[in-house]
């Protein structure tokens, strides 16, 4: 094989690749160096963070993957070891489900052991973090970044490398979701403020410092002064001395002079040190106020920059505020149009259906009469099926005779069986016997049979004759074969017997499936019939909706019609007469509906010559006019004088358009009086009286005119005429419109009236059909009377009253009768009931308690006596009167009483098409269902019959429980009425006499009982035959008559 040569590609690829990866990383730095650090930063942390997740999820997938694997595996092992196993073998142990259920709570007690480690690091690594924040807080501000300009003493903090990039378990921005902590720009502003604060402090202590300095530089210049001047003394003394003195005290002098001169360069230099202190102080105040400016300019510039940001968070809270209202406004009008819409489809709908359904009276009655016709099938059914019940009862007890006679047979030929195996085994030993016997002696049974016949045969000629013995023999072997014939006779015919009775079964076992699939076609089509029925009920009652919502808009507006609910605005009406101006003629008035405004103006007045002669011809008069109209006040003009006095006075008055104002303005007269003003007191003077018929008659609603005014005999003024006024009479709303809105106004009150009538007519109907159900009946509870009945103390005799509680009626009490040991009680109450299960359930399992209590007694909770009444012969129809004897509360004899518990109709149980669902669970969780038939295949034996049930249950049943007397359902009679229609009061409506228990004669301490026979809680207790008097055992329980 040639091997050619080849370019190596290899190197240049590896090289090309190289090259594009250097230009990536290239790109990819430009792009980062581009990026913000934090927000890089905040990406690899948010990267970072997806992984850890996506790693935890990809264990607990891994996790999950195991589990299904190792229950994959158990699963095949368990179908390998199901099938190598044989079927009649049990495997042991716990199935794979519950293995299962194991395996997930042990996975699950393992996760939450992990959550729970995981919490408790985070929750050690927290109070690190936090006591590592409560030191730093003690020893870090928020202007540790900012470099003193001072030296104060204080350490520099470094940052370090490592604790960059430091990643913390758990929420990164934790200052921002507690609410406790500030606003970074407050919380600066306060540092400023306590910084300035100390600053302002130490710059107080500086000037402080620096007065002092001055103080000290002050005295020491004096000093200084004082020691020039006595230095320049000394000189002039020593000057004078050095011309006159020796040379001894010269050099005296001049020692003292040089320590003079030293000591001055001492307080000279100690001066220039308190100069560059004081200079060094000023300098430093200068920086300090400096850096002051600086940060109050700081603290103005975050004080306008903490304004400029709360203006911007309230314009955005309130533009958030708005668009939030603006999209809710929106949602809401899409929400009505919707509404609308639907509305509008619906009242098309229904207004079709209405249309439609108007003339569907027909269809109505058809439908009533097949519902009738089926239910009439419906009650034939279940007729037909408790007959069917009640023969099935009857061949089931047939059965168990026959079985039992069947089992004794069966034992008897077993026993017989048994005595032929026996005489068999006897009989074979015997001929085993004789066989043997004949081989080892070489006789022959045929010789020995002769030789004893011959023996036999002597003796009976030497001896008396014993053969009845050997006949005896033969007729017990004789009647022993005879008796086994019969009983394999008996056998055959009983098995014939069960042959042909298991032929019955099975053919009533098929009659009762034809029933079974005839009941069950009557039911799908009964339940057709009701879903149709539902349907057009909800169909009926959505039109019947909107039919009473429609009404009740009429109603409105009828009661807007009649009762003036609504407002109507009256328009303006232009002036027509030319005394009337459009500047009387106010702004138009917001009137109800029914009313009317009605407005009087009085214009001016105009006396004639007697009346001026009254007044004076000098003297201008100060009169004015009172206006009486109608129901309303007396409306008076203002005071004018004046010989023609202008008042322009107008009175309006707002009257209901009814009958009273139809008559007054038809009939009576408005007066206007004039009145003269005499100091502080006034006189009428005059009057006149307006008739208002023309309102009523003309069509204008306005009337204009004069009246002449009639001088009163008041003061003896007997002028007659004394002047005229001028007026006019307007009606706002035009009378023929007043009388339209009148009789709108009664037609919708009669309207309103005729309605009310009939919803009461409808309601009363109601409740009289209410009344009228058949399923009620009425328990009348008598307590007639109680007889030596003794009192918890010997030394008086006991106040007496009962107490009682039936059913789930309130507890009942009778009067109280006083000072007597054999109270007379005589009270009666009649308790209307559903029959329902409930209540049967209640009378067969509860009993009727009766507290007897001691009015004079002070104790609440102790009784004098207590008598147990049992309410089963209730629940079969049966009344209950008797004596029974009463106990106290420690279980002694304490009298007897006398009750009588009867209904008023006859009590029929209820079926269980009558109980509701709930019910139909109650009584099913009791009482096991009867089999309907057995199968051929079946045995009979591991079934009780009806007769077995009854007799666990104690329960007599009898066909009129069931049906009545004709094999039909029987009916309750009508409720009792009276004239009226309604249903006549009971004992337990009618008022008590005046010997009723009330507050007055009771006792102040209320007794609390316990009425422990509920449903429920009760347990029926039996009474025994030492807790029944002899009376009672002879009459407690006797038949309705």
């Amino acid at each position: 094989m040639d091997f050619v040569p080849a370019r190596d590609t290899s190197v240049t690829s590896g090289l090309d690749q190289s090259q594009g990866q250097a230009k990536r990383v290239s790109n990819e730095r430009q792009m980062i160096a581009k990026l913000d650090p934090a927000e890089l930063q905040d990406r690899y942390l948010r990267l970072y963070d997806d992984n850890l997740i996506l790693k935890q999820h990809a264990r607990k997938q891994e996790d999950k993957i195991k589990r299904l694997a190792t229950k994959l595996t158990k699963v095949v092992e368990d179908k390998k070891k199901s099938e190598a196993t044989p079927l009649g073998v049990k495997v042991a142990g716990r199935g794979t489900e519950t293995e299962n259920l194991l395996d997930e709570y042990r996975n699950k007690i393992s996760e939450l052991r992990d959550q729970n480690k995981l919490l408790k690091q985070r929750v050690v690594l927290s109070q690190q973090q936090l006591q590592a924040a409560q030191q730093m807080k003690k020893s870090q501000t928020l202007y540790d970044n900012v470099s003193s300009r001072i030296d104060t003493g204080q350490s520099k903090r470094i940052p370090s490398p490592l604790l960059h990039n430091i990643r913390v378990i758990g929420p990164r921005d934790s200052a921002r979701n507690t609410g406790t902590t500030p606003r970074p720009n407050t919380g600066l502003l306060e540092d400023a403020r306590v910084a300035n604060k100390q600053l302002e402090e130490s710059l107080q202590r500086a000037h402080q410092q620096l007065s002092t300095y001055e103080q000290q530089m002050e005295s020491l210049r004096q000093q200084l002064q004082q020691r020039d001047g006595e230095h320049e003394q000394n000189l002039l003394r020593l000057r004078s001395q050095a011309t006159g003195g020796d040379s001894r005290t010269n050099l005296q002098e001049n020692i003292d002079m040089i320590r003079l001169q030293r000591d001055l360069r001492d307080k000279s230099d100690e001066l220039r040190r308190l100069q560059t202190q004081s200079t060094n102080f000023e300098s430093q105040n200068r920086s300090l106020q400096v850096t002051n400016a600086e940060l109050l300019k700081e603290i103005d510039r975050l004080d306008r920059q903490i304004k400029d940001e709360q203006q911007r968070t309230v314009q955005l809270r309130t533009e958030l505020r708005n668009g939030s209202r603006s999209n809710s406004v929106v949602y809401e009008l899409q929400a009505q149009i919707e509404d609308f819409r639907r509305e509008c489809e619906l009242l098309k709908e229904a207004n079709a259906k209405l249309v439609s359904s108007a003339f569907s009276g027909d269809r109505d009655r058809e439908f009533r009469e097949k519902e009738r016709a089926l239910k009439l099938q419906i009650a034939q059914l279940e007729a037909a099926m408790r007959a069917d019940l009640g023969e099935r009862g009857t061949l089931l007890d047939r059965l168990t005779l026959e079985k039992d006679s069947n089992k004794k047979t069966d034992d008897e030929h077993r026993a017989m069986h048994l005595k032929y195996l026996e005489m068999k085994e006897k009989y074979d030993d015997l001929a085993e016997k004789m066989k043997f016997f004949e081989r080892e002696t070489d006789i022959n049974m045929k010789e020995i049979e002769e030789a004893l016949i011959i023996l036999r045969q002597r003796k009976q000629r030497q001896e008396p004759n014993f053969d009845f013995l050997q006949k005896v023999d033969d007729e017990k072997g004789q009647n022993l074969n005879r008796r086994l014939l019969e009983l394999e006779s008996q056998l055959a015919e009983t098995a014939n017997e069960l042959e042909k009775t298991r032929n019955l079964l099975f053919m009533q076992y098929k009659i009762n499936r034809d029933y079974k699939l005839e009941v069950d076609c009557v039911q799908r089509k009964l339940d057709e019939n009701q879903s149709e029925f539902q349907s057009r009920i909800l169909e009926s009652g959505q039109l019947l909706d909107i039919r009473a919502e429609r009404i009740q808009k009429l109603e409105k507006a009828l009661k807007d019609v009649a009762y003036g609910t609504r407002q109507y605005r009256v328009q303006e009406q232009p002036a027509v007469d030319g005394n009337l101006t459009n500047d009387l003629i106010e702004d138009a008035i917001e009137l109800e509906r029914g009313q009317n405004l009605i407005e009087v103006h009085i214009s001016r007045a105009s006396f004639n010559e007697r009346a001026l002669e009254y007044f004076g011809k000098n003297t201008d008069p100060s009169t004015f006019c009172s206006l009486e109209f109608f129901e309303h006040e007396l409306q008076m003009t203002p005071i004018v004088k004046g010989r023609t006095p202008e008042y322009n006075f107008t009175a309006q008055y707002i009257v209901n358009v009814d009958d009273f104002l139809l008559y007054y303005l038809q009939k009576e007269y408005t007066v206007i009086e004039l009145h003269q003003t005499v100091g502080q007191s006034f006189q009428t003077i005059a009057r006149c009286k307006l008739s208002l018929k023309q309102l009523i008659e003309g069509n204008q609603g306005r009337l204009h005119g004069t009246a002449k005014l009639i001088a009163s005999h008041q003061d003896t003024i007997d002028i007659g005429t004394f002047g005229v006024v001028e007026y006019w009479v307007r009606l706002r709303v035009p009378m023929e419109q007043a009388f339209r809105l009148l009789k709108e106004k009664m037609k919708a009150q009669g309207y309103l009236v005729t309605t009310s009538r009939q919803a009461t007519k409808t309601a009363d109907d109601i409740d009289q059909q209410r009344e009228m159900d058949p399923n009620m009946n009425e328990l009348t509870i008598a307590i007639l009377s109680c007889s030596n009945v003794k009192a918890s103390s010997p030394d008086h005799q006991p106040d007496l009253y009962c107490i009682y509680k039936f059913y789930d009626f309130a507890d009942h009490d009778t009067i109280t009768i006083p000072s007597s040991n054999n109270p007379n009680i005589d009270d009666r109450a009649q308790y209307p009931v559903p029959m329902d299960a409930d209540l049967d359930r209640y009378l067969k399992q509860a009993q009727l308690t009766i507290f007897v209590f001691d009015d004079r007694d002070q104790k609440d909770d102790r009784y004098v006596a207590r008598a147990d009444i049992p309410l089963l012969p209730l629940s079969h129809d049966n009344q209950i009167r008797g004596t029974f004897e009463m106990h106290n509360d420690r279980g002694e004899n304490n009298g007897t009483m006398d009750v009588t518990l009867k209904w008023t109709y006859s009590y029929t149980p209820p079926s269980s098409a009558t109980r509701t669902p709930a019910q139909r669970l109650k009584s099913g969780s009791s009482v096991p269902r009867e089999p309907l038939a057995l199968l051929p295949d079946e045995s009979i034996s591991g079934h009780k019959t009806l007769a077995e049930k009854q007799k666990e249950m104690n329960i007599k049943l009898k066909s009129r429980d069931v049906l009545g007397p004709g094999g039909e359902p029987r009916t309750k009679p009508d409720v009792p009425r009276n004239s009226s229609g309604s249903r006549s009061p009971t004992f337990a409506e009618q008022p008590r006499n005046g010997r009723q228990r009330t507050s007055s004669n009771a006792s102040s301490h209320s007794k609390q009982v316990s009425f422990d026979n509920r449903i429920d809680r009760a347990q029926p207790r039996p009474q025994t035959e030492d807790h029944l008097t002899p009376s009672e055992t002879s009459r407690t329980v006797s038949p309705g008559k």
